[in-house]
């Protein structure tokens, strides 16, 4: 019989549940949804995250704060990291960062009902194709990606170079060991590799033939100044031009980070545009990194934080930084709660998230929602996306991945007011609705 080991509370996580529910009776306890905030009345929400820790998915009912039946499926592979949502499917990719492999969840009833070989560890699986029915999977041990056709579950193509694992060892970039970053389709036919280690970044172009095979042309390849993160997804919130795109250069330990543009010609490529560099007067470029990037809702800015705890507010009609606040450490992801005129800061590597107000791009305060305060600077304390939020934006749903929480705050309130303790490590996930 397989040990559960989701059951199997160490002492560490126990005296931070103690803690957590104590002080949430004290605070008065009472797609993916980055993209659209459905009523509530009419849907219910589970979360799908890897537990990386435990090599499983962990399925939780978001509105009643408890674990699904079944709340677990086990793998088989090595570090189960994420299930990202198959756009117009029943089913989400479970990435597998430690093996050649993806697996393939049925939403539903919560079973691993397939595994999709890989000739790479896979990265991210994010970036859905709903036109063509495709799924570009950037490599984490290899400057590869591999293209799914998700109505069958089969790879139809690979790009880069599959064969030669870099060496993480050498590896000169800010912001992590992956060999890619994440990946990105700029439209239809078009998508991009972003290589950290080669410093490169590879546009493609894909079409499928009248025999049915797929066609994937190698445009051309751009230097980037330092390793590319991810070029930054609009998420409904962007007001440029439609052939513009805004990617986030993680920088090192002698060139700055950066938000880089790049103008795409069909049929032809990228072309880098214009460029700022992201520095603040007595900050180190030694402790600085960019993460994500989050596109205002209203205003032509972009929110972008950097590792050390500042959040860059940056014009991208005119390309200069309009804006430097204090967040956290670990500053990566920024979620814009539209309904509320909020933003919430991601502090990865602190105890507590940051709060915006985007009428005035300033600070309302920071809110805890860990107890781990002695990790604080050195592991990843606040898990990755996605991020839930009510259709009232009343209330925002995520994980913690050192206590194997997640956490409910009121927008209002602005303070936490519910948990559910799932075990392991969920790093990253979904949150996926259903008709009620």
């Amino acid at each position: 019989m397989k040990k559960d080991k989701s059951r199997f509370v160490t002492t560490r996580q126990m005296i931070l549940c103690t803690a957590v529910a104590a002080a949430f009776m004290f605070s008065g306890c009472g797609d993916d949804t980055t993209k659209s905030e459905t009523n509530s009345s009419e849907v219910t929400t589970r979360a799908f995250f890897g537990d990386k820790e435990n090599n499983r998915v962990v399925i939780a009912d978001v509105d009643t704060m408890e674990l699904s039946t079944p709340y677990e499926a086990y793998t088989g592979h090595q570090i189960t990291y994420t299930a990202d949502k198959v756009v117009g499917k029943p089913k989400a990719y479970v990435v597998n960062r430690g093996s050649d492999a993806i697996d393939v969840i049925d939403i539903n009833t919560h079973k691993i009902t397939k595994t999709i070989p890989l000739t790479h560890h896979p990265r991210s699986a994010e970036a859905m194709n709903e036109t063509l029915g495709l799924c570009e999977t950037t490599g984490m041990d290899k400057e590869a990606a591999s293209i799914i056709d998700i109505n069958t579950d089969e790879v139809v193509a690979v790009v880069g170079d599959d064969q030669t694992p870099v060496d993480t060892s050498n590896n000169p970039n800010h912001g992590g060991s992956h060999a890619t970053g994440h990946p990105f389709w700029l439209d239809t036919h078009h998508f991009v590799l972003p290589a950290r280690y080669s410093r490169t970044l590879t546009t493609y172009h894909i079409q499928k033939e009248s025999n049915g095979d797929w066609n994937v042309t190698k445009l051309n390849t751009l230097d980037t100044p330092t390793s590319l993160h991810q070029i930054i997804p609009r998420k409904g919130n962007y007001q440029g031009e439609k052939d513009l795109f805004y990617a986030t250069a993680e920088g090192d330990d002698t060139t700055p980070p950066a938000i880089i543009e790049y103008k795409l010609t069909p049929g032809v490529g990228l072309e880098q545009t214009r460029e700022v560099n992201l520095t603040k007067e007595g900050v180190s470029l030694t402790d600085m990194s960019l993460h994500h990037g989050d596109f205002h809702p209203t205003q032509k800015l972009i929110y972008v934080g950097s590792a050390e705890g500042t959040l860059f507010i940056v014009n991208y009609d005119t390309m200069t930084i309009e804006k430097m606040l204090q967040a956290g450490k670990g500053a990566g992801h920024t979620f814009m709660v539209k309904k509320k005129h909020k933003a919430i800061v991601i502090n990865h590597k602190d105890i507590f998230v940051t709060v915006i107000d985007t009428e005035t791009n300033e600070k309302i305060k920071d809110v805890n929602v860990s107890f781990a305060s002695d990790l604080v600077g050195s592991t990843t304390i606040q898990a990755h996306p996605k991020f839930h939020v009510s259709e009232d934006g009343q209330l925002f749903h995520a994980f913690l991945t050192e206590e194997g929480i997640m956490y409910e705050m009121d927008m209002d309130k602005l303070k936490v007011t519910r948990s559910l303790w799932v075990g392991g490590k969920p790093a990253q996930g979904a949150f996926i609705k259903y008709p009620k």
